[in-house]
Order: C-alpha cells, then structure tokens, then sequence
C-alpha cells in the first residue's frame, strides 16, 4: 500500500494566485470608491479565488491511496469527497495532456478513473509524487480487465513509456467489458 499528498511546494504557487486574488479585490473594495458594479464584480473574484484557495487547501489534505485493490481518494471532510475505485470494478480511465504552450511542451497530465457504480471519479495530476507508478498500475489494471483504452489516453501512454499506443475497441454495443 503507497500513500500519496501533494507536496506544499507544488501547491505554493496555487496558494499565492488564490491569496493575491483574494487580496487585490478586496483591497479595493476597502480603500476606493467603486461604483456599485464594479464593487460586485470585486467581491465575485474575491469569493471565486476564495474558493480556489479552499479547494488548494482541500487537495493539500487529502491522501491518495494505491494498493493491490485499486485506489482510494480520502480527504478531510469524510464522505463528502472520499472515492473508491477498485481495480476489479474500474469502468474506464483517461490520461490527458494539458500543454501551456503553443508548442506543446510544458504542461501536465491528468489521470481519471471511474468506477462501474458511478459515484464520482478520481482525478490524480501529474504533480503527485509517484504519479507514473500509480499510472502504470492503472494501465496494466485497464489490461488486465480489457478496458478500452481511447486514442488519446494511448498516445499519452505511450509518451511515459507504457504500451505501444495500441488502441483496444469498445464492445459493438457500446456496453462495458465483460
């Protein structure tokens, strides 16, 4: 069993964009003599980059745990966040590639997994210590059940090394594998 947090210093970034966000807005709303709309639209951006930090903060606390039943999401505010999705009763996964620039180098990649009862999916990013090795598992639990793999999932796959950017087909009648 492997316990994975974010790491403070890949959330410090996310922390300092939620903190200025919070700040400048209200700053201004304190210290100048907005017009009415301009006042609402301030505490709008305070109160979404509020939420941002929050969600920082809630991602900062949660633990990912991968073992040899699957994995399991569980954060600081019980059931309300905590998933579940075994390797056994995996419905689907998605690796995605998500560039910031036009090039398409640097950037992250996103894992999404959902189970066969559909209670919500996990997403694990690429910032997460140890997110190849949970990758990997995943990939070869996807192989193991005969889970479909979509094209781009495949290609980003085969960008960590991890098959050979094959592509399995879906069943014909769009159901899952059996």
């Amino acid at each position: 069993m492997n316990i994975h947090r974010y790491p403070v210093k890949e959330l410090v970034s996310d922390y300092v964009r939620a903190g200025f966000g919070v700040l400048i807005p209200v700053s201004l709303m304190l210290f100048t003599g907005l017009l009415p709309l301009v006042f609402y639209i301030m505490m709008a951006l305070a109160v979404l980059f509020g939420i941002y930090g929050l969600r920082t903060a809630l991602r900062q606390a949660t633990a990912l745990i991968v073992d040899d039943h699957g994995v399991r999401q569980e954060g600081p505010l019980g059931a309300i966040f905590d998933r579940k999705v075994s390797w056994a009763r995996m419905r689907d996964f998605r690796l995605r590639y998500f560039s910031t620039r036009r090039d398409g180098t640097e950037g992250w990649m996103q894992l999404i997994l959902r189970d066969r009862e559909g209670r919500g999916s996990i997403r694990i990013d690429s910032h997460l210590p140890g997110f190849d090795d949970i990758t990997q598992q995943v990939y070869e639990a996807a192989r193991d059940n005969g889970l479909a793999i979509d094209p781009t999932s495949a290609n980003n796959l085969a960008s960590l090394g991890l098959g050979d950017g094959e592509v399995a087909q879906a069943p014909a009648d769009g159901g899952l594998p059996s």
